[in-house]
């Protein structure tokens, strides 16, 4: 397996070379974002005045272009970096990604959305589905077009270098070889010691990322590496008053042995042969130039997803652990999860010279999966194989000002997932209401799902089934309102499902015998004057049945920035954050299986977690300074962020980042 992961490495860094020594390298980037042939006329007159004049310094502009892929590759969706000052002191990644979370009490813990639509579900989540925030995977990946290099360090740290430590390292390099062939470089790290006994988080992810784009032939490729080690403490007595104790190593903790740790490596290579023709088109200016149009492209994704979980526990406590299948003595479970895939599509794309025209896609796919556990009895490794063949299409309007949409559906033929059918659609409205351009969204999915592989077998020292559940069907509905004018954005969200899955309070999979519908509706509004900014953002939620599933009703999250310029160089903001869900049974966490699930014995919520922060930028350096959880010791001492877990009390963090453009 060595040998043929450095095949796929060697694979990834020569096929954008080797690709750029086939094409044009006359082409660069123009100020627009766009390829462009014609500039390069004016880039050697620029090198010409240069030679004249000795003293004169080239000068490039600094631009970015940004992109993620979507659809299996087939789509290019263009995005923006993140270099607001406004919100620059949110760093912990779950809050990035969702107002509200069950979490261990501190950053790199693992974590579940109290927002169900932001949950992640499926087979290769399962072992790092409480981790997911913290890590690199291909599906989150930016893809960079610079015209010139582009370097950001971000680092922040607590204030006690010592004591309850907590810091973050982001590194991001970007750079073009060729107007046509970009390298990215990321590196992230981040440790928390906690405040509680037993409460040390560590992760770091390393990226090595490419992109390769010309008229004929494009390339995206990835190398990802993630690792994520944890102190399991089990949490301490629920009914302890926090605030009882200063000193908060006087808390007794119910694990103090206990070690998580998990890897993930994951190679992905996307590549795209086009077919096309070139076109004379004509400027504004009515200057005439060629364009090539691709009518149909040639895509070929591969991925290896290698996937590793090790728990240990070297003296457990068996009143906390609740069966021995193993060794009551030891713990040391290992789970790995190995998936290649290859798919293999064939894309049509839209006519924009047409009005009546849509792309068209077909794909076929193939995935081969390796799990291996431990034996039901023995410390011996069990090892299955899995496969999955599936075949999908779709169709959409991508382009144009007025609609767009997409329709797709995937199907698998053989293997594991035999029978599963994955069906989903969206459509996009602009909408013109006096000098707002709002946008009405809509999209639908349409769900059987074949049991995860985990949730129909799982083997470990403390935690063994075999289930034999019957395929689960889902029906999923959003709708969105979106005012580009007024910052305001409304939604709701509709889910039912028959043949539901969950965890149940012993956090062994148990499949429900009646219908579970899920219902959200969510607003967020920002407030933008020159000297302030408020961020509102609200949610509501209910779970049909509570038997399976337990949301809080309401979340919240306020900020309040005042904005000003001090000496005509700073910009200077000075706020206050607020974070609130209400009172209920929040899901437990389970440190053996790494994941959360359903309990009704400790209610969370109910808690104002409170923010106070300053913001500077200077040039293109952002720093922040703030205290997290401003009202620890002032309110009850009730503040848990999981059942078992409480939250870490007043903290102060320091940040700084500094972009490199040149």
């Amino acid at each position: 397996m060595i040998r043929i992961l450095n095949i796929i490495i060697l694979a990834l860094l020569l096929i954008p070379v080797t690709s750029y020594a086939q094409f044009d390298r006359t082409n660069s980037f123009s100020n627009s974002g766009s390829f462009n042939e014609n500039e390069s006329g004016a880039r050697q007159d620029s090198l010409q005045d240069k030679n004249k004049d000795e003293k004169a310094e080239k000068s490039v502009p600094s631009y970015i272009e940004v992109w993620k892929l979507k659809n299996i590759g087939a789509t290019i969706e263009k995005t923006k970096l993140d270099t607001a000052l406004t919100y620059y002191h949110i760093y912990n990644p779950i809050e990035k990604i969702s107002i509200s979370n069950t979490y261990t009490g501190n950053q790199g813990g693992a974590y579940i959305s109290n927002d169900y639509f932001k949950r992640k579900h499926g087979s290769d989540n399962f072992l790092y589905n409480s981790y997911y925030a913290y890590g690199l995977f291909p599906e989150s990946i930016n893809y960079l077009n610079t015209t010139t290099p582009y370097t950001l360090l971000d680092y922040c740290q607590s204030g006690n270098k010592n004591v309850r430590n907590e810091t973050r390292l982001n590194i991001i390099h970007s750079q073009n070889v060729n107007p046509r062939f970009n390298f990215i470089f990321l590196y992230n790290t981040a440790k928390s010691t906690g405040f509680y006994q037993k409460q040390e988080n560590k992760y770091h992810n390393i990226g090595l990322i490419t992109s390769y784009v010309s008229d004929k032939f494009i390339s995206h490729s990835n190398i990802l590496f993630n690792q994520y080690k944890s102190e399991e403490n089990g949490g301490m007595d629920s009914d302890i008053d926090l605030n009882e104790y200063k000193e908060t190593e006087t808390y007794i903790v119910n694990l103090t042995n206990a070690n998580s740790k998990l890897k993930n490596t994951t190679v992905n290579f996307t590549n795209e042969y086009r077919v096309g023709k070139n076109e004379t088109k004509k400027d504004s200016l009515g200057n005439t130039y060629n364009k090539f149009r691709p009518v149909m492209g040639f895509i070929w994704q591969m991925e290896y997803s290698g996937n590793k979980r090790i728990y240990s526990d070297d003296s457990p406590d068996l009143d906390f652990y609740p069966n021995s299948y193993i060794d009551s003595t030891s713990i040391s479970d290992s789970i790995f999860f190995n998936r290649f895939t290859n798919i293999f599509q064939i894309k049509y794309y839209e006519n924009l010279d047409r009005k009546y025209t849509f792309g068209k896609r077909v794909f076929i796919g193939y995935d081969g999966i390796n799990i291996k556990m431990p034996s039901t009895d023995s410390y011996t490794i069990e090892e299955e194989k899995y496969n999955n063949l599936y075949v999908g299409g779709g169709i959409s309007r991508l382009e144009g000002t007025f609609w767009k949409w997409n329709a797709q559906g995937k199907i698998y033929i053989t293997g594991y997932k035999s029978k599963q059918t994955e069906l989903n659609a969206w459509i996009e409205k602009p909408l013109k209401i006096n000098k707002d351009t709002t946008t009405l969204r809509l999209s639908g999915n349409l769900n059987t799902f074949v049991p995860d592989y985990f949730i129909s077998k799982y083997h470990s020292d403390f935690y063994q089934w075999n289930n034999d559940f019957n395929n689960s069907t889902q029906l999923l509905l959003h709708g969105n309102i979106h005012s580009q004018r007024f910052n305001f954005n409304i939604g709701a969200n509709y889910t039912i499902w028959d043949n539901y899955i969950y965890l149940n309070s012993e956090a062994i999979p148990q499949q429900g015998s009646k219908k579970l519908m899920v219902f959200s509706g969510y607003i967020n509004k920002d407030f933008i004057h020159p000297h302030w900014e408020i961020r509102m953002q609200a949610l509501w939620q209910k779970s049909s049945q509570e038997d399976y599933l337990h949301l809080p009703d309401m979340c919240a999250f306020m900020s309040i920035n005042y904005k000003t310029i001090l000496s005509k160089v700073m910009d200077f903001h000075i706020g206050l954050d607020v974070r609130y869900n209400t009172l209920f049974y929040s899901d437990a966490y389970e440190p053996e299986t790494g994941q959360y699930h359903w309990q009704n014995e400790q209610k969370t919520g109910n808690y104002p977690f409170v923010c106070g922060h300053l913001n500077f930028k200077l040039k293109r350096t952002r720093f922040f300074a703030q205290f997290l959880n401003t009202t620890s010791g002032l309110l009850d001492g009730n503040f848990w962020a999981a059942p078992n877990y409480p939250l870490y009390r007043r903290t102060f963090m320091l940040g700084v980042a500094w972009s490199f453009y040149d």
